[in-house]
């Protein structure tokens, strides 16, 4: 069979590194990575290898699409050199052994078993741990030795003449990347600057130059191997350098496509916007809920819920990630006051978050009276709180009753939100209190 010299990959080839490919990351732990190859072929039949392949590889993804070619075969060989599985080639022939902090012994190699590695002298045989072994000197010259996994194919042009170009395309497994919000709180608190970025690991062994990043959100079903629906294999047009990132639809999922060429080395993590920066508005209110006969005194948790609508300079797909808050000082100083984690916000949802718990706004939940009966039960509740604040605060109080139950004599308005959640919408003003009382019964045969 006739050798033949790639084109564009042979600079990748030298450096060991990934050059022009497109990667699509998954938030799966996982990477489909389309390289585009050329080789220059000569008539008749070929066999080309390809060893640039990330340690992650899924072994029985990749496969080769050629504009002017035919792919007979794909081998995948593992067969890589592990001096440790080598060892066993050397039994019976004479070796060294140096021991840590000992000395050196010479002996015929008759055993390679997990971590034990014996030797016959000429009076004893000695068996010794591998964890206590300096070195191992073993005779001979190694030969056939593969020190990288490869992919090899058999190919045979369409063309008697010109380069042959194409695609490998595999999925790999070692990269990542997630969601980070960051929502810098104005002082006077009635807006915010919203950040939206993505955090992008490359825990690979291979390095990428000149790749065009793509992000999927939206967790995909795998059993056993990883599974790409045929949809996932369509590739975006190709980004304009400096361009914004653009969100689109794939299938039933949203990717988002990063402006430009980057490079993504092995083991590296990068940062980069997801969204320009957006002024936002949002809801303050502080959360307080409970169920049945819990008692308890705490402060109350601080929310805030942003409105996903272009009326709030937002109405995009937000993927489920980290959001950490900062709050804008009296000199400008911006100060971290909380982190979240966020679910996947479609457009005309409201994203809601929860800071921490607040200084100033307590509440105590106290049950006034409790009697189970054999058929029955009955609950009375009272609930303070209190707001030492210099301004008026809305409260959400949630209480969380099970069963079926019917609530009486409630001091306050409230909502049913389900079948076991109530919900009393309050506002207290600067420097007061409010206390919601109510009873619940339950019955059962």
């Amino acid at each position: 069979m006739k050798k033949i010299i790639g084109i564009i990959t042979l600079m990748a080839l030298i450096s060991g590194q990934s050059n022009h490919a497109t990667m699509t990351m998954y938030k799966d732990g996982f990477a489909l990575i389309k390289q585009p190859v050329a080789w220059n072929m000569q008539p008749g039949e070929a066999s080309i290898s390809w060893d640039i392949l990330p340690s992650g590889l899924i072994k029985d993804s990749p496969f080769l699409t050629l504009d002017n070619a035919t792919v007979n075969m794909q081998r995948l060989n593992q067969d890589v050199f592990h001096f440790a599985d080598r060892l066993y080639d050397f039994l019976g022939q004479t070796v060294d052994i140096k021991l840590i902090n000992d000395k050196a012994m010479t002996g015929t190699l008759v055993e390679v078993a997990g971590n034990t590695i014996t030797i016959q002298r000429r009076r004893s045989v000695i068996s010794f741990n591998r964890n206590r072994i300096d070195y191992i000197n073993a005779p001979g010259l190694l030969e056939n030795v593969m020190y990288k996994p490869s992919l090899t194919w058999n190919i045979s042009p369409n063309k008697k003449l010109g380069p042959v170009r194409g695609n490998l395309i595999y999925l790999s497994k070692g990269f990542d990347w997630d969601a980070i919000y960051r929502l810098i709180l104005d002082e006077s608190g009635n807006g915010a600057e919203f950040l939206a970025e993505a955090y992008i690991k490359n825990n690979s062994n291979l390095d990428f130059e000149n790749v065009s990043l793509q992000l999927v959100e939206g967790n995909l079903k795998q059993n056993g191997h990883m599974n790409v629906p045929p949809l996932m294999m369509k590739t975006m047009n190709s980004p304009q350098e400096n361009a914004e990132p653009q969100e689109d639809q794939l299938g039933d999922y949203h990717i988002y496509q990063l402006g430009g060429k980057i490079g993504l080395m092995g083991e590296e993590s990068i940062t980069t916007r997801l969204y320009s920066s957006k002024r936002v508005s949002f809801q303050k209110t502080y959360l307080f809920e409970n169920d049945e006969r819990s008692q308890r005194e705490e402060p109350l948790a601080i929310e805030y819920q942003i409105a996903n609508i272009k009326n709030n300079n937002l109405g995009v797909s937000l993927p489920q990630g980290k959001i950490q808050l900062y709050q804008t000082g009296n000199q400008g100083n911006i100060e971290f006051v909380g982190e979240d984690e966020i679910r996947q916000v479609p457009k005309g949802a409201t994203a809601t978050i929860v800071s921490g718990r607040a200084f100033d706004v307590m509440g105590k939940r106290t049950v006034l009276n409790y009697d189970r009966q054999r058929k029955s039960e009955e609950g009375t509740i009272s609930i303070e709180v209190i707001n030492t604040l210099a301004s008026e605060i809305k409260i959400r109080m949630i209480e969380h009753i099970y069963g079926d139950w019917v609530v009486r004599d409630a001091s306050a308005n409230y909502r049913k939100k389900d079948a076991s959640t109530i919900h009393f919408p309050l506002s207290i003003p600067a420097n007061g209190s409010q206390t919601v009382t109510y009873t619940y019964r339950k019955e059962w045969n």
